[in-house]
């Protein structure tokens, strides 16, 4: 199975991010996000771990786990400001090094480098959200993997058919018969939302089959809250992919 939109995004970061220090330091903001997406998976582990049945604890244990969780839940917050101020320094030092004098195809290559490093971001954490389901629960894993895996190649399909549409967009505004500002934003509109549907019945029946394995005793009760958190957090993040696309095809489509 394909993706047409790796190949594009691989080919927008060498684009934006000419110099290999900027490649770098992007990949590893993205490898932050990803790690931040594990690390809020294992605060949400934790919390199960206060508010389900189990073993019985000491008080003082009980207590080390809560200034835990919300050292971690805090500390959490605190790493995401920090990355995207150090985002936006790189940005600021790559497309000065790399951009162009016009104000104009300057303010879509922002666009584009924004979108680009977002989008990776997200499929990093949809990347670390299917590997820690597989690792908890592989029985349901192999359901994720699979869904996972359908809506991304619909949403690639999308961001192909969107990118020849803004293209032509961009066409009728050089030859001074732009479309409507109605039809431009429907357009991106309706491509957004069509893929966050996609996304929010995959999520649905991945949800359905959680409570069956759940019922089944296949899947514990302290895991499969993990698993319905993780679920919630994977279909943010797809649908937050669906409408970067459209963004990212836009200003794709503007900087060309």
């Amino acid at each position: 199975m394909t993706f047409p939109i790796a190949a594009d995004l691989r080919l927008s970061v060498v684009d934006l991010f000419t110099v290999r220090r900027d490649r770098r330091v992007v990949l590893g903001l993205v490898a932050l996000a990803a790690a931040v997406s594990t690390t809020e998976l294992a605060a949400t582990k934790l919390f199960s771990e206060l508010i389900l049945p189990g073993a019985a604890r000491t008080s003082g244990k009980t207590a080390i786990l809560v200034v835990l969780f919300f050292a971690v839940f805090g500390g959490l917050r605190l790493v995401n400001y920090a990355r995207e101020m150090y985002r936006l320094r790189v940005f600021e030092r790559a497309l000065t090094e790399s951009g162009t004098t016009n104000a104009a195809g300057d303010s879509w290559r922002w666009a584009k480098a924004n979108e680009v490093t977002s989008l990776l971001s997200a499929v990093s954490r949809v990347v670390v959200i299917t590997v820690a389901v597989v690792v908890l629960a592989p029985a349901f894993g192999i359901a994720v993997v699979i869904a996972v895996a359908l809506v991304g190649k619909a949403l690639s399909m999308i961001f192909t058919r969107q990118l020849d549409t803004q293209r032509e967009f961009r066409a009728m505004q050089k030859a001074r018969t732009p479309a409507s500002n109605a039809t431009r934003v429907r357009t991106r509109i309706r491509a957004g939302e069509i893929g966050s549907l996609i996304a929010y019945f995959a999520v649905v029946v991945l949800l359905g089959a959680l409570v069956v394995l759940t019922l089944q005793g296949v899947v514990e009760p302290g895991t499969a809250f993990v698993m319905f958190v993780a679920l919630r957090m994977m279909g943010q993040m797809l649908t937050d992919i669906s409408k970067g696309l459209v963004r990212y095809g836009r200003a794709r489509a503007n900087s060309e």
